[in-house]
């Protein structure tokens, strides 16, 4: 009988554990320093959006976040798991610590004294260089206190942690906020009132001041203009007022125009087509069969978003929606490509649509002599100066030829993402440009009575009594 190798078989058994272990270490190290994540729910609620990611990875120094939470507060919950995609979206530029008030008190105390806050409050401290921004419980929730009368308390109706803090996070890693002026004095409808109130607080949330400028009150426009906005003017500005808004565009400015086709502005239109954008005054429409009721006209517009931009380069999966009147611009590149002016269509209208110039009559229909046909351009930006196809000194402007897309029912989710998207690209934050940050709200099933039983019946009675069943025949199969 030859001799058992011993040896040679524990020096196997030896590097065979060895191998195991060395597998299942690496394993592990690639799973924790290398993996991807998901987010599969319906709503993605902690999905971090483009922009709150490129904002992360863009940041100079790393930015701290304590987050100054009870565990027993509704949102904690929330807060974590966003924290949780901000410290993996981020990496290394944000560091996060967590301070429970009644369990680590040293710590806490030493925050209060620091940052001067009350021992009560449930807070998200933002420091960045030394600058230091506040995001309160009632920042990040909606809450609905309809039931407050009849003795219920408040209900979490929508999570907004993403935005309040990537408002913070731009509050604080700017060196300073960003002076942004809206044209008055031409029967332009208040930021303030009703109709803009929603777009105006989410504008301000880009770490943007919003404030009101009157042209026929200046000699110049402010030098710490940052960009103007021409929204919705019912009346033609003056010579003066459209001499200082050259002006400013000269001087390597920032302009966005948001037509009203409904108004009369034929100076604004001429200052439009000195750089090559002439506002068509027409509506763009088409007509759609009704069946008995004979022939419809649809006035609510798809914008399909172009490729070749940087405002829209994160927009091409999502459509706009214009509602309201809306007219076409047309384009005339060649005109003003010699003045080193570069013509960029943002936003074509959908297919079936058409520019039609005799809106106001009862028998709509298109004229190819008179009309404008598809494609139909509606948004365009405007460059001057651009060496290189880099933002170095030149001069922008974004034209639209719809206002209302920022009021009211218009103003959707991408309809915010184009206009922010803009705004941030006349702003030179290109790594801001792309789909903000969403608020994830709450979803309610509503089952019927008879949903209701079925479900019932489903779960209590027939999964049970088919396990059960299962089980009986498994021990009849031994016993036979």
């Amino acid at each position: 009988m030859a001799a058992i190798k011993r040896f040679q078989i524990g020096f196997n058994v030896v590097l065979q554990v060895a191998l195991l272990v060395f597998i299942i270490g690496m394993v592990n190290y690639l799973s924790f320093n290398h993996f991807k994540r998901w987010d599969f729910s319906r709503d993605k609620k902690y999905a971090l959006s483009e922009t709150t990611k490129s904002l992360l990875q863009h940041l100079k120094k790393p930015a701290k976040i304590f987050v100054f939470f009870s565990p027993n507060t509704e949102v904690y919950g929330d807060v974590v798991n966003l924290l949780k995609e901000v410290q993996y979206g981020a990496g290394k530029n944000v560091e996060i610590e967590y301070i429970d008030p009644f369990r680590n008190f040293t710590r806490a105390r030493q925050l209060q004294d620091k940052y001067k806050f009350g021992a009560n409050e449930n807070v998200i401290i933002v420091d960045y260089d030394g600058r230091t921004k506040f995001v309160n419980a009632s920042d990040i929730v909606d809450v609905d206190n309809s039931g407050a009368e009849y003795g219920q308390p408040p209900r979490v109706t929508a999570f907004k942690g993403e935005q309040g803090l990537a408002s913070a996070l731009l509050e604080v890693s700017e060196a300073a906020q960003n002076n942004v002026f809206y044209l008055t004095g031409q029967g332009e409808p208040d930021l303030a009132g009703d109709d803009f109130s929603n777009a105006k607080t989410l504008i301000e949330r880009q770490n943007i001041k919003l404030s009101a400028l009157n042209l026929m009150n200046v000699d110049a426009a402010p030098k710490d203009a940052k960009a103007i906005l021409v929204m919705h003017a019912k009346y033609d500005p003056s010579e003066r007022e459209i001499k200082l808004l050259r002006d400013y565009w000269e001087k390597k400015g920032r302009v966005m125009i948001l037509l009203d086709p409904a108004s009369s502005t034929p100076k604004l239109a001429a200052f439009l087509q000195e750089l090559g954008v002439k506002p068509n005054g027409d509506r763009v429409l088409k007509t759609v069969d009704l069946g008995p009721l004979g022939k419809g006209v649809l006035r609510q517009v798809p914008g399909i978003f172009m490729a070749g931009s940087p405002v829209t380069k994160r927009l091409h999966d999502a459509n706009a929606l214009f509602l309201g009147d809306t007219e076409s611009l047309t384009l005339n590149t060649q005109a003003v490509e010699q003045a080193g002016v570069h013509l960029q269509p943002l936003i074509q209208a959908g297919e079936g649509f058409w520019g039609e110039t005799n809106f106001e009559g009862d028998d709509i229909f298109f004229d190819a002599k008179r009309d404008f046909a598809a494609p139909l351009t509606l948004a365009v930006s405007v460059e001057k100066g651009a060496v290189n196809d880099t933002s170095v000194d030149s001069s922008r402007m974004l034209v639209v030829g719809n206002s209302d897309f920022l009021t009211g029912e218009g103003l959707t989710q991408v309809n915010l993402d184009f206009a922010l998207s803009g705004l941030n690209w006349l702003l030179d934050r290109q790594e801001l440009t792309g789909i903000s940050p969403k608020v994830a709200n709450l979803f309610t099933l509503n089952l019927t009575e008879a949903q209701t039983s079925r479900m019932l019946l489903i779960v209590v009675i027939i999964i049970p009594s088919v396990a059960a069943l299962f089980g009986l025949l498994v021990i009849w199969r031994r016993r036979h």
